[in-house]
């Protein structure tokens, strides 16, 4: 995400939130860990977070693996 040369409390303001400080911690989270940062993960254990991600990258592979099966 580039701000463009916004500031982050114009961007804040227009987007409705109150904190500046919740929208820098979204913007690293982000920058660190892509969509999955943004992700609720409140009482979530690290190993179904982790096993969750696993499920994706698998399911990922089957559909590149099926597509390729097809050609």
């Amino acid at each position: 995400m580039r701000l463009q040369g916004i500031p982050k409390a114009k961007i804040a303001e227009e987007l409705g939130i109150q904190d500046v400080g919740r929208l820098k911690i979204w913007m690293r989270k982000y920058r660190e860990q892509g969509d999955f940062g943004l992700m609720e993960h409140r009482g979530r254990r690290k190993e179904y977070k982790d096993l969750e991600r696993e499920v994706k990258r698998l399911r990922l592979e089957n559909d590149v693996l099926k597509k390729w099966l097809e050609i």
